[in-house]
């Protein structure tokens, strides 16, 4: 039973390998959540001006996801409330370049190089092809990526509404449709 579970899921691993899909960046979204509060009340925002370059525009998923790079705007942020999006800039991402590229794929993970306020660290991120849909998940610890102050500047500034709590770790999303060939 196992070796047949194990031939389903190589041939399936296979296939979607060889499959020619097309990069267009084509409703590509950047989005997060945050988490404030002791009860971890969760911040969903998005980045809006980002730049994702594919290694190539199409080939089968490892030809076009590994060696792509991505740049975000971090004063791009977009919560739906404009006075939290200029606190968030002002305090957390005031001149922080985010940049990262895609190093490999393995079991179902893309192996990333983020680099955040300087400092480079590899970051996992869960992916799944669904017909066109293309997804990408991870949770990020702003604390690797040297970002002690800035944490502490949004904690202070909003110390208030986030009941003296806000949390290091932060959950981000990068989706995108990708197109046969």
């Amino acid at each position: 039973m196992r070796i047949i579970l194990t031939t389903i899921l190589l041939v399936v691993m296979t296939n979607s390998f060889a499959e020619c899909v097309k990069f267009t960046n084509k409703n590509t979204k950047v989005n997060w959540t945050a988490f404030k509060t002791p009860a971890k009340a969760g911040v969903n925002g998005s980045f809006t001006k980002f730049n994702i370059s594919a290694a190539k525009k199409m080939g089968n998923l490892k030809d076009v996801l590994i060696g792509s790079t991505f740049t975000i705007n971090s004063s791009s942020v977009a919560t739906k409330n404009a006075s939290r999006d200029k606190k968030i800039v002002k305090n957390f991402f005031p001149s922080v370049k985010i940049s990262g590229k895609v190093r490999a794929i393995k079991k179902g993970m893309l192996i990333t190089d983020m680099v955040m306020n300087g400092k480079k660290v590899m970051v996992p991120l869960k992916y799944s092809l669904n017909g066109n849909n293309f997804s990408a998940k991870a949770t990020i610890d702003v604390l690797d990526f040297m970002m002690n102050k800035q944490l502490g500047a949004i904690n202070k500034a909003c110390k208030a509404l986030h009941e003296g709590k806000t949390w290091n770790d932060v959950n981000v999303e990068i989706s995108t449709e990708m197109t046969s060939c």
